[in-house]
């Protein structure tokens, strides 16, 4: 690691400030509670390599996809708000790449000039066992029976 990991890699940018990011990765839809916190422990390992911060973490469940992605018509999204240098995110693209759990990823710069004193991370273990769980399914409720009335009615239109 060279000196300059941990930083914000641009002559505009305020000395000792970081970037505020957001990501949402798509895991495989086999990924399990385990695999889910190798995958938060390994990416917690690269924020403490390059002196960024986990603000917050969400698993936003199962989710069916737009089109089928590796084969897989659902997913599991996990989203990641965190601050952290312009060097983070390409050690973090290798490392998504490399991944077999990941399908898809997108990170997103929110802001920047960040004081990282200002905005403590708020994440706990019990905050990260919850994001490795998913949450409840939606429950889908049964559509109502047409009443009697408009079947007539269907009926008489015919």
């Amino acid at each position: 690691m060279s000196a300059t990991t941990g930083q914000v890699l641009s002559h505009g940018a305020l000395r000792g400030t970081k970037r505020e990011y957001e990501t949402v990765t798509i895991l495989a839809p086999s990924t399990n509670k385990t695999d889910i916190l190798d995958l938060v422990s390994k990416v917690q390992g690269i924020f403490k390599d390059f002196d960024a911060s986990l603000l917050q973490i969400e698993n936003w469940g199962s989710r069916t996809l737009a089109y089928p992605i590796k084969r897989s018509k659902t997913g599991v999204y996990l989203y990641w708000r965190f601050l952290g240098g312009s060097d983070i995110i390409r050690e973090l693209d290798r490392n998504f790449e490399i991944s077999t759990a990941i399908l898809r990823y997108h990170t997103v710069k929110i802001d920047e000039d960040i004081d990282p004193a200002a905005r403590p991370s708020e994440v706990t273990e019990d905050l990260l066992n919850a994001a490795a769980e998913p949450p409840p399914e939606p429950v889908v409720e049964p559509e109502p029976e047409p009443s009697e009335r408009h079947r007539r009615s269907y009926d008489e239109e015919e």
